[in-house]
This record gives structure tokens, sequence and C-alpha cells, in this order.
């Protein structure tokens, strides 16, 4: 895991936000299950001095002692030691995380791209590829044969959603496709995206269930426009926490 390269599941665009059916963490990294989603804690920079620190499953885990309390956060592998200054930008709070590689839970931790060490930025400007939904898949979407399904009984197809989406959104709708990607474990979050016929647009779900690419699934979830998951990543269109069913 290099710097380019780390969790929150995002979420999170076409996120975060895809890595090979992997989850949080791929291969030997930390398989992380994340009990909750991305919360409203209050997020900023973080700055202080660093009290404790772990490496576990390709990640290194700092606890800094900040003017007001002490903080959590999570990022690339980075050499640091007690008494370092460590700063950091908390955009991506997460409660009731739990970390598999370290047998530990923790009450609220910040998912970061880097870390500055001692006023030396080492900061990502971009998601980590681990984080990333739309990168490292197994299959890109172009290559994807689609197989012949009809849209949900009573529901849109996907070029329906866009046409329509003001007036969809915040709707519960149901929307059958063919899985061109997964990506588990982003943010709290499994990443589903969809094609049909009717668009060459993919469709993103996020969800608590799984499934495989080029299965015929239906989706039936809340479609919400222009989510923001931080770095760059914003969703015209997505169908959050989605119910799945394999046809």
């Amino acid at each position: 895991m290099n710097q380019k390269k780390f969790i929150i599941t995002l979420l999170t665009t076409g996120i975060i936000l895809s890595f090979q059916q992997n989850s949080f963490a791929e291969n030997t990294h930390d398989k992380t299950s994340v009990q909750a989603n991305t919360t409203t804690q209050s997020s900023g920079i973080f700055k202080g001095e660093l009290i404790e620190t772990l490496n576990a499953g390709g990640y290194t885990y700092v606890k800094i002692k900040t003017d007001k309390d002490s903080v959590w956060a999570a990022g690339p592998v980075t050499a640091v030691k007690k008494g370092d200054q460590i700063s950091f930008n908390g955009r991506m709070p997460m409660q009731k995380f739990h970390s598999k590689a370290l047998n530990r839970d923790f009450d609220v931790i910040y998912f970061v791209s880097g870390f500055t060490v001692n006023g030396k930025n080492l900061q990502s400007t971009s998601l980590p590829n681990s984080l990333d939904p739309h990168k490292n898949t197994k299959k890109k979407a172009h290559d994807l044969v689609l197989k012949s399904f009809s849209k949900a009984e009573n529901g849109q197809t996907i070029a329906d959603v866009i046409k329509n989406k003001n007036k969809l959104s915040k709707q519960t709708l149901q929307i059958r496709g063919q899985v061109s990607k997964f990506t588990a474990d982003v943010m709290g979050k499994n990443w589903i995206h969809i094609r049909d016929s009717s668009s060459k647009q993919d469709l993103t779900i996020t969800t608590d269930a799984t499934a495989a690419l080029n299965d015929i699934i239906t989706v039936e979830g809340k479609l919400v426009l222009n989510k923001d998951f931080g770095y760059g990543y914003v969703y015209d269109v997505i169908i959050e926490n989605a119910k799945i069913s394999t046809d």
C-alpha cells in the first residue's frame, strides 16, 4: 500500500469513487468492517502531537492530541514516531469503525489521503485507489456484454432515471440492470454499477448487499442528486442504501 492507495467504502460517483471485487482492503490488506456510515461529526484540519501509532493491514493509524481532545485517523503507510507534529484534513469521519487487522473498535476515526508530518506535506490531492470504486475494477464497463432483460415491473430504466432525475429526486425507485462493477467496503458501503440497454451510462448504487459481475439484479433505493463525497467525486445521480434482488 503506497500513498496513492488507501479505505470510508467512497460512495461515492461513475466513489468514489473499483477494484477487483475486493473489500476495503485488498488481498493482505486490512479487510475492515464498518458498522456505520460517514457521520456528520465535525470535520476540518486537525493538528497535534502524535501520542500513539499503529501499522496494520497496509495502513498507518495515528492518534494525536489536539488543543481540545485526542483524535484518531487512518491513512497510507507513513513513517511517524511519537512526538511528531501531525496534521490532516478530517473530511471523512466514521463512527463505530471496526478494524479486523487490529481487532479494535474506534468510536470515531477520520480517513485521510495522507498526513503532514513535522511540516512536510505528504497528502494526496485525489482519492487513493483502494478507496476509489472507479479504479482497479476486474471488468471495465465498456467491455461489458449486455444480456437481454426487461425493465423492472413498475420500475424505471437507467435512461428514465437520468432523463427525469429532477422529478424522481428523493423518490424510492426500482431499476433492473446488469452488474458492470462491484466494490466492497468503501466508506462503509458496497458500491455497485449497473447497465441496461437504454443508456451507455452506468448507474451507481450504494448498498449493504453484494453482487457478482454480470449478475442481473433489481435495485430498490432512494435517488439522490449531486451527491458530493469529497476528493472531487460528485455523483449527478446515485441510488443510496439500496435493497438488491437477483433475477
